[in-house]
């Protein structure tokens, strides 16, 4: 089945389905606000968006899951904690008795594993700390009108970010004012730690010592990185990618369209914010679509608002994961036949939900459309619905739209 041949009689067409996700996103955002994950807010808010989900599925559930979601931020002031303690550790040990560098050892261990383990790996070292709450994941399901032989999924997720005081207050480079010195102040402690302990220049000791408390002011900032009383409206991160979603299913159920081999589902993820907890639990809980024999994709769309930022990522995970080739490759040709030469890269910072996907053994990619500098809207409040961009989120729709029609035809070749 070609898809443009479906839009020549097309009850509903692309642009009307960029104005559906426009309208759907306002109203969310007016209804719901910000939706911190595991609050209610983001239960109703996806409560709302399944009502909507059930005119265009055979089937939709939300499934729950426990999570605590403010231990993947927590980190940072862990970070802050531990570098506090490292930096009067070794001032204490280069003054007093070096044995008390040790605990200098221990603050930068503990900076270091918060850093490497929740940020970088996406662990749930420290998840334990703090309050546990329960999320869920929105699953709607279109089904093949024989066997099915194929099954794509595209998902956006539900909840929203804390403000990120400095990208709010400074722009785009706003965190990294406060990242880099922390990081310079990080590299100086281990130094400082080894000079205290193995030195006998007690001059140099207390000189590298003293030199730490200039860090002190980014150490102190770590614990104003993110605002956790408040939350953004997330309508472009990421609003927009369950609505993208969601409209592949609407197109489908609107213009009759139904494959005969190929199963489409619509996943709107909760959790993402707090560490991609929702697409690791929906894939935790569906361990089937590795091993039922059907060929099976994962789209993450996430944040479709700029789109000379547009994006395809193979490597995820702060570079760390590895997305499949050729579920990239099939997005970037059905970008091609849209009329979008769009590249595929790798991240720089953070993670989508593909990731997910990936380290559970599913072909998967994710498709962005933000500048990566940030842009100045990231996780603040200036993520709003009077920012959105209906062009760009019409562009994605029908990417996906194609994306899904030539799966259909040709699988992952």
């Amino acid at each position: 089945m070609d898809f443009r041949e479906t839009l020549k009689n097309a009850k509903t067409d692309v642009r009307a389905l960029s104005e559906y996700s426009v309208q759907g996103i306002k109203d969310v955002c007016t209804k719901f606000g910000p939706r911190p994950a595991g609050d209610e807010a983001e239960k109703k808010a996806q409560e709302y968006m399944m009502e909507d989900l059930k005119k265009y599925c055979d089937s939709i559930s939300r499934e729950t899951f426990k999570l605590n979601p403010e231990a993947f931020m927590g980190f940072v002031k862990i970070c802050g904690g531990s570098m506090f303690a490292a930096t009067a550790s070794n001032i204490l040990g280069a003054f007093t008795n070096k044995k008390a560098a040790l605990g200098a050892v221990a603050g930068v261990g503990t900076t270091i594993a918060a850093l490497g383990g929740e940020f970088f790996f996406y662990k749930k070292l420290f998840d334990s700390l703090y309050k546990e709450k329960e999320s869920g994941n929105v699953i709607a399901v279109r089904k093949a009108t024989g066997e099915t032989k194929r099954r794509i999924i595209i998902s956006g997720h539900t909840d929203s970010a804390p403000e990120w005081t400095y990208t709010y207050k400074c722009g785009s480079n706003g965190s990294y004012y406060v990242i880099l010195p922390a990081v310079a102040g990080l590299l100086l402690t281990i130094g400082t730690s080894a000079a205290v302990l193995c030195s006998k220049n007690k001059k140099l000791k207390k000189g590298l010592a003293l030199s730490q408390l200039a860090f002190t002011p980014a150490y102190a900032a770590l614990f104003k990185f993110t605002d956790s009383k408040r939350y953004v409206d997330g309508a472009n991160d990421d609003l927009s990618g369950c609505y993208v979603s969601s409209s592949v299913l609407k197109y489908l159920s609107d213009n009759d369209i139904r494959f005969e081999n190929t199963e489409v589902i619509c996943v709107l993820a909760g959790g993402e914010e707090a560490g991609t907890r929702g697409s690791e639990a929906f894939f935790k809980a569906h361990p089937e679509y590795k091993t039922d024999g059907v060929e099976t994709v994962f789209i993450g769309v996430d944040t479709v608002r700029d789109e000379e930022y547009m994006e395809i990522y193979e490597r995820d995970m702060n570079g760390i994961v590895k997305n499949d080739t050729r579920v990239c490759s099939l997005l970037k040709n059905a970008a091609l036949k849209c009329g979008k030469d769009i590249p595929v890269g790798a991240i720089p910072l953070g993670s989508t939900d593909a990731a997910s996907a990936s380290k559970a053994g599913i072909p998967a990619a994710s498709f962005v459309a933000m500048d990566p500098a940030p842009a100045r809207y990231y996780h603040t409040r200036l993520d709003t619905a009077d920012i959105l961009e209906q062009g760009t989120i019409e562009k994605t729709i029908e990417i996906m739209l194609r994306t899904v029609f030539d799966f259909d035809e040709k699988g992952l070749n």
